[in-house]
């Protein structure tokens, strides 16, 4: 009997393997990762292309991308 079709897919955060649904943008990955997508200081790649902050909600993942997420800390 053939598997179901899955609804979760595979994509690399920082180096690590994540399950996140299907469809999924860059702007839900953020918010199921408990980070704040409004707040300033947050800078994402998908597969070494910065994806503009605008352009977040609009940004499809896909199976295996590889997504680096930055954030700058203020300190001293």
């Amino acid at each position: 009997m053939p598997e179901p079709h899955s609804k979760n897919m595979k994509i690399r955060v920082n180096g690590e393997v994540k399950e996140v649904r299907l469809n999924i943008n860059v702007y839900d990955l953020l918010v199921a990762l408990e980070l704040d997508p409004v707040q300033s200081g947050i800078a994402v790649a998908v597969d070494r292309e910065v994806i503009p902050k605008t352009a977040w909600p609009g940004t499809e993942l896909r199976e295996n991308n590889d997504v680096e997420i930055i954030r700058a800390v203020q300190g001293g």
